[in-house]
């Protein structure tokens, strides 16, 4: 369960709430180009959302499985991890992703259905397996908000889905945006990631980012306390300690990783 947005203005702001139950959780820094967040499940880590250095982002929400997205193997397939590392990797930049969804069938890996927040600096979309793509709406000030109901469907029936998992948030989040009077910045992001937190439950929020892609920045915070902020940034590889602590403290980011327990501990 996570919760997401994106808001194109006079420049680009993504948010996320990374919400799981109680796994280990690290940040990455791999192949001079990607922070990767990754949770361990059975043993080993795997990637959940990232962001690589030309500012792209790309997340996995976890939503109600479908038939048209259910994993296989075919011609024209392509599994959304594959899509993952493709955008990740730079391979794939967000203004080509829609016309690559549209001349493939994205589907799941296995055991898995998952949608996906893929945003940039240019462009912003919503690809979920079995799916047709939902791009960014033109106006003065564009956005898209994702939680975990298909947001495909819920356009089809011209309907919010007001009892769907992460409806609430999805109203939260875009009543918001929508009551924005200003260009966003950093603390007003934060509280709107504030207002979406999950405190308890299944699913609470381990890790809130937000993303400045066109200055190379991610700001985040850890399980809901925005008390205490920290920064990484691209163009030196560190995490620096930015609000709330004694004192200031900072690290280099490296493919090794470092667990968000580490970083709470500061």
């Amino acid at each position: 369960m996570c919760t997401s947005f994106v808001v194109k203005g006079d420049r680009t702001w993504i948010g996320m709430n990374f919400d799981i139950s109680a796994h280990p959780i690290k940040l990455v820094y791999q192949k001079d180009s990607q922070l990767l967040v990754m949770q361990e499940e059975q043993g080993q880590f795997l990637p959940a959302f990232g962001i690589n250095r030309k500012g792209t982002f790309m997340n996995l929400h976890m939503v109600e499985a479908n038939a048209a997205g259910a994993y296989r193997r075919g011609k024209d397939c392509v599994h959304i991890m594959r899509l993952f590392e493709d955008v990740m990797g730079e391979k794939l930049a967000p203004a080509e992703v829609i016309s690559f969804v549209n001349d493939h069938v994205i589907v799941n890996v296995p055991g898995h259905s998952v949608q996906s927040l893929v945003a940039g600096t240019d462009v912003a979309c919503i690809v979920q397996p079995g799916k047709q793509v939902i791009d960014i709406t033109p106006s003065d000030r564009q956005t898209l908000v994702l939680t975990n109901f298909s947001l495909s469907d819920a356009k089809e029936k011209d309907s919010p889905m007001s009892d769907a998992p992460g409806a609430d948030r999805y109203r939260i989040v875009s009543e918001r945006l929508a009551s924005l009077q200003e260009e966003l910045d950093v603390e007003t992001s934060f509280s709107i990631l504030k207002d979406a937190v999950q405190q308890g439950g299944d699913f609470p929020t381990q890790l809130s980012l937000v993303v400045l892609p066109e200055e190379r920045l991610v700001h985040f915070a850890l399980h809901g306390n925005f008390a205490k902020t920290y920064c990484f940034s691209f163009d030196d590889r560190r995490i620096r300690t930015t609000k709330g602590f004694p004192s200031p403290k900072e690290c280099i980011l490296t493919r090794k990783g470092l667990l968000i327990s580490e970083l709470a501990g500061w």
